[in-house]
Formats: C-alpha cells, structure tokens, sequence
C-alpha cells in the first residue's frame, strides 16, 4: 500500500526547494520583493502602524537547510512579516456559558484549518476586546501552534470573534499567506521546532525563535503557483486515500478503482495549455485520411462508427475531454474463421513465429513471454494486421476471459496472435492510456453487454469499435499514463 503521508510530505518539501515549478523569468526575483517589503515595513512604521524591530542576525550557511533556484532567497521571517505575536500567557478563566466570543488554544489548529469551535474558552465581549488588542485576528493571517503541539498551522479565513492562548502565534505576512503556512509544514520546519523546542511539560518554540526562523522566498507569482501546484497534488493524494481506505482488504480492486480514477480526469489537472479533445479528434480524422490514402485498409469492410448517444455516457468526464468511440482513435484486426490448431502445427522455436494467447496477458496490461507456443507459418500467414509489433495493443475477444487487453512489451521476437485476440494498430492516442481505458471497469462493463455465447462467450470486433472511450487531450493521457503508473507502482503493480 502506498503511505500517503509520507507522499504529502514530500510534495510540500520539493515544492518549497522550487521543484515541481517553473522559474519563469517574467516572475521577476525574490530580492525585488523583499526590497518592496522593506520599503512596505518602513512606511508602516512612520505611519506608526508597526513598531520599529532591531535588525535580526545575518543568516549563516549552516542556517540553509537545501539549495534554492537562483532567483529565489532566503530570509527570515520577520523580516517578510508585518506582525508576530502570541496568545496571551495568563489567559483568563472564560465564563460557563457559550458564546459568540472565543478564546482559542492549540488543540484548535489542525487539518489546515480551525476545529472543533465548540470546544474552546468562552469570554465576555469586554474580556474579549482586551484580550483582541493583543493578536488581533485578521482574515488572511497565519496561525502556527508554537507550544506543546508544534508546527500545525492554517490560513484563517473564518469570521469568528476569536483571540488566543500562548500556544498559538499569529502571523500577519507579506508574502502569499498560503505559500508560507506550506513553507511551516515543511520538512525542515517541522524538524527545526521539535529540535529547538524547550522545556519538558509544554515544549514550546517562542516568539523569538519564530522570528528568526530561516524561510526560502520565491517571487510572489511563483508563490502562488506553488500553492496550486501542492493543493493540485494533494487533492489526488487525497483521492487515492479514500481509495486505499475503501479497499485496503482487496488490491485487485483497489488498482481498478485507481484506473477509473485516472480515465476519469480525477488524478490529474486540465491545463489550458493542453488543448482539448475536440482539436485532437480532428488531428485523428485528418491522420486516419492520410493512412487511408497510403491504401493500407483497402478492401476492409468496416461500418461507420455511431454518434453517441446522451445514454450511452458512462460517467461525466473534464469539459476539454470529449466521450468518442474506440474506432475514432484506433484501428482494430484479428484472425478470422480459425478455431483452433492441431498438434502437429506447433513447432520449435525458430521454424515458426511466437503466437500470443490470452495466457500472455497479465497484471492490468503487462505481457509476458517466458512460455510460447510456436506456430508454422504454413498455419498463420504473415499479414501486416496481425503481426505484433512492440507497444501494440493486443484484447481477448473470445473465451472465458474475454476482454483481458495489454500492451506488448519486450518482444523477443517476430509474432503473431492466435484467433482469440485482437490487436489495435494505426492507435492515434497514447498506447498506454488506451492500455489502462481497456483496462478499466467502464470497459468491462461494455464487454459484458457486447458478448454472445455461452460455450464460447465472444464480442466481434465491429462492437468494440462502439466503445465509448473517454479522450483527454494528448498531454494530459501522458500524465494520466504517469500519474497510473507511479500510484500502481508503489500498490505492486
């Protein structure tokens, strides 16, 4: 199973060391931004908004915890922050009964937000107003826990009448206030206050360490791209989470859930930088034009594909995907009127070619080839169609198990397949996202309906040119490939 805590962490640690974005040179640099807060703070401080701060220690080298982009910088933290302050260390008693004045601690921080209002220090609304001078909670502020419970924090963005004990220091930043509430749940962070915490009952890391914590600054656009690109990662953390939840007794279903999660659009962003669908489907009309004129499928007898009907759909896909049939983005072949072979037309290796069978088919689309059955040529021609080429598409279509599909990989050498496969040639979106769609329990549930027979349950190829397949723009069925990949990967593939 796949530890989806460890795999949070990591994506906030190399998002915040400038690892899962672009430096984009119109973002400017870090040290334009802080001079900009530099001049912010002084201005605040004629106007008497702020207190003037004595200068903070010159950061060391021993200080930087990793390297950052060279248009980045390392700062401390007061000095990109209008206010720092803690709860109050003597809070008073809180009267019995509820309300709508609150005093909270740090148990109230966690799961990036505020919890559990219910349970909290009830004041009267003079307490309260003198309480509020000193934190004065403003939407936008970041509050970190500082004693006892270290390191949890939250962007606050609720409109209670709320002030705070000790345990919680509030934040009033410069910078983007969600890039610095990820740069607190950080790695580096999280270990730094654990390690310079004190005291033994209530370890706390106080307000002048806080201060002089070492932070890494990008340009304030990169800031904000940062935080996309985690709340991006996260929300598919999230979703294989609930699956591994759901499924965690059963792994073969716990795969299949996370393929249907891929074809759905669910693990992955929509960039508008991919396309759409719309534009890939007319470069596949004008591509399936061009291999018609090299006169490769003359003489195939094949039928127009349908139009989709409203009914039809399976389940509701990204608006810049479009629902279409098999047969618009791939070409399908297979043996004809052959049931079988005797004894006698199997031969050793090398007076014959490898003919795949369903056996060679396993685990979600891999292919294997440790056990061959060679056939005679004079048994199974060499037709173009039906040779096996490394990375095609191969699908059962007859027998028990039916719509089992891969994708040929390390070929040994020349093959073909017998008359219970099918293979997809001509494919005009990526092998491998067709792979998993093939794969995944939408198909499967169309192979159930396409199937006649009993004895020898069977589909013809002309109805598994009907599926209806889900495409996503180019790029983004490699991501989808990706994403798939790395998540069965770390199951056990």
């Amino acid at each position: 199973m796949i530890d989806t805590e460890a795999l949070r962490k990591k994506v906030i640690d190399l998002a915040i060391q400038g690892k899962l974005t672009e430096q984009l040179p119109e973002d400017g640099n870090a040290e334009e931004l802080y001079q900009q807060i530099q001049v912010e703070k002084t201005q605040l401080i004629n106007e008497k908004k702020i207190k003037k701060e004595k200068p903070l220690p010159e950061i060391t080298a021993v200080e930087i915890p990793f390297e950052i982009p060279g248009n980045w910088k390392w700062v401390r933290l007061r000095d990109v922050c209008r206010k720092i302050v803690d709860g109050d260390h003597n809070p008073p008693t809180g009267i019995n009964e509820p309300t709508e004045y609150l005093m909270l601690s740090a148990k109230n921080i966690n799961d990036d937000k505020i919890i559990e209002i219910d349970d909290v220090r009830y004041l009267t609304k003079e307490v309260f107003e003198e309480e509020n001078k000193r934190t004065n909670l403003e939407i936008g502020d970041v509050l970190l826990t500082i004693v006892a419970t270290l390191g949890r924090s939250c962007v606050y963005r609720e409109k209670y009448n709320v002030c705070f004990q000790r345990s919680v220091c509030v934040i009033t930043t410069l910078l983007n206030p969600d890039y610095l509430k990820r740069v607190f749940d950080a790695g580096f962070i999280q270990k730094l206050m654990v390690e310079g915490a004190t005291g033994a009952a209530q370890p706390g890391f106080y307000l002048n360490k806080v201060e002089k914590m070492c932070i890494p600054v990008p340009p304030l656009s990169q800031q904000k791209r940062i935080v996309a690109k985690i709340d991006e990662v996260l929300a598919e953390i999230k979703i294989i989470d609930e699956l591994q939840s759901q499924y965690a007794s059963n792994v073969e279903v716990l795969k299949s859930k996370i393929i249907d999660a891929g074809i759905r659009g669910q693990l992955t962003e929509q960039l508008p930088e991919d396309g759409t669908a719309e534009e890939l489907l007319e470069e596949c009309r004008k591509e399936k034009s061009k291999i018609k004129a090299t006169g490769v499928l003359n003489g195939r007898k094949k039928k127009n594909t349908k139009s989709i009907n409203e009914d039809e759909i399976p389940f509701s896909i990204p608006r810049t995907w479009k629902w279409v049939r098999l047969g618009d983005v791939a070409e399908i072949f297979g043996r004809i009127g052959f049931r079988g072979y005797n004894r006698k037309d199997i031969v050793e290796k090398g007076k014959g070619a490898i003919t795949i069978s369903p056996s060679n088919i396993i685990n979600y689309g891999k292919t294997v080839f440790d056990k061959c059955t060679y056939l005679s040529w004079e048994k199974y021609d060499e037709s173009p169609e039906i040779m096996i080429e490394e990375d095609d598409v191969i699908i059962v279509k007859t027998g028990s198990s039916y719509g089992k599909c891969g994708i040929v990989k390390d070929l040994p050498e020349k093959a073909t397949i017998n008359p219970q496969l099918a293979v997809f040639k001509y494919i005009l979106c990526d092998k491998c996202y067709l792979n998993y769609v093939l794969n995944s329990s939408m198909a499967k549930k169309q192979y159930d309906e396409f199937v006649v027979g009993a004895a020898i349950p069977t589909f013809s190829q002309e109805k598994l040119g009907n599926l209806c397949f889900p495409l996503p723009p180019l790029s983004e069925q490699k991501r989808i490939v990706a994403k798939i990949d790395s998540v069965l990967g770390a199951i056990g593939k």
